[in-house]
């Protein structure tokens, strides 16, 4: 396999990463955007908005680290299952650090900076409101 592996470790427990591959890159995206269109869209109020906002950071965290861990799995498990499990079974802090983990072997973040690459990151310069259906 050539995907990239490394040990997570948190709160005594560890755990094998492995970089998204390529597919699983592509379903990330189509995840983020639906899970982006369900945001509420009638300018709800800050407390509402910041609420959905964390539950989206945190579910898409957790997508990702199923993703992750989905190569270590056999047989394979259904990815939304094992999104599941991750949120009924890891603390908020364990799948923020292995989120951003998992980003930076698969290159979407810079391990010096911990910043977003410039593949991922959206343009400054762009007029109009980019959404993650629209990339």
């Amino acid at each position: 396999m050539f995907l990239k592996s490394e040990l997570f470790e948190f709160n005594g427990a560890k755990t094998t990463l492995y970089e998204l591959s390529a597919l699983q890159r592509v379903e990330l995206l189509h995840y983020l955007a639906a899970q982006e269109k369900a945001l509420p869209k009638d300018e709800p109020d800050d407390q509402t908005l910041a609420s959905a906002l964390v539950e989206l950071n945190i579910r898409a965290g957790a997508m990702i680290i199923a993703m992750s861990l989905w190569h270590s799995e056999s047989p394979k498990p259904d990815i939304y299952d094992l999104q599941q499990q991750v949120m009924s079974t890891w603390p908020v802090e364990a799948i923020g650090k292995a989120d951003t983990q998992v980003k930076i072997l698969s290159g979407m973040l810079n391990p010096e900076q911990g910043e977003v690459t410039t593949e991922a990151a959206p343009s400054e310069s762009v007029a109009e409101e980019e959404t993650a259906e629209k990339r």
